[in-house]
């Protein structure tokens, strides 16, 4: 069995004591009060936005869309899109979106290569920042969104493809949604929300060819979309 190093062990302590402190302070002025915030959380006032985006997709500058599909995966309804660049490379582009206000990044990865019936190694991380303006739209005063990505190889009797994955959020992104319950906790202690985006990236690739000579193509692609999502649909909300 393989045990965790000194670092790993120290950063999941200090995790565990973070979210600690952030569940005691968010829960005790709503205990005292007789409410308990999570199970009253405040509105997602982007719940629209991010239903539109559900049913007709993202526009991705430079990427534009060749087909765009909602369909059901174990239940839950994705947007599947093939986008496609003037260099001529496709793309497949997959969402999953928040659905109410207690709705929490659950989604099980798997639904996504069940369909696909894919085999898959070279599992890695892929970590990117993106610069958003301030909610006055101001770029002098721009905000980082830090995202982590898992990025592995899959391929199936036909396709190869270079995959990235994360739940995105207004500043940030990680495919272990423990990351967005600390952002939104914290976001609900102002009396916002973090809405959230499930994404998969699927871009093709030559098969048993190097995932890392695809990593550059793939981050700026991946760059473009959690931009695009701040900006339509990921700003913390507040609730009206």
């Amino acid at each position: 069995m393989a045990t965790l190093s000194n670092p790993d062990r120290v950063t999941r302590i200090i995790l565990l004591l973070f979210l600690t402190i952030i569940l005691t302070i968010g829960a005790v002025p709503g205990y005292l009060a007789g409410k308990w915030q999570w199970q009253n959380p405040p509105a997602v006032k982007a719940l629209t936005q991010l239903r539109v985006i559900r049913k007709q997709g993202l526009q991705v500058p430079g990427w534009p869309t060749q087909e765009q599909r909602t369909v059901t995966l174990d239940g839950h309804f994705w947007s599947i899109q093939q986008i496609k660049n003037d260099r001529n490379e496709d793309a497949s582009l997959f969402l999953f979106t928040q659905n109410g206000p207690k709705d929490q990044p659950q989604i099980e990865w798997s639904e996504i290569n069940g369909i696909q019936h894919w085999q898959t190694d070279s599992d890695g991380e892929q970590s990117f920042d993106v610069q958003l303006a301030d909610s006055n739209g101001s770029v002098t005063n721009s905000v980082t969104s830090s995202v982590t990505a898992k990025i592995f190889r899959a391929w199936t009797a036909k396709r190869t493809y270079a995959v990235l994955e994360w739940y995105a959020w207004s500043d940030g992104g990680h495919p272990n949604p423990s990351h967005w319950y600390v952002a939104d906790r914290i976001a609900q202690l102002k009396g916002q929300r973090q809405p959230w985006v499930a994404v998969a990236i699927l871009f093709p690739m030559e098969p048993l060819d190097d995932l890392n000579k695809y990593r550059d193509r793939l981050t700026e692609l991946a760059k473009t979309i959690q931009l695009q999502l701040a900006n339509q649909a990921l700003r913390p909300q507040a609730p009206t």
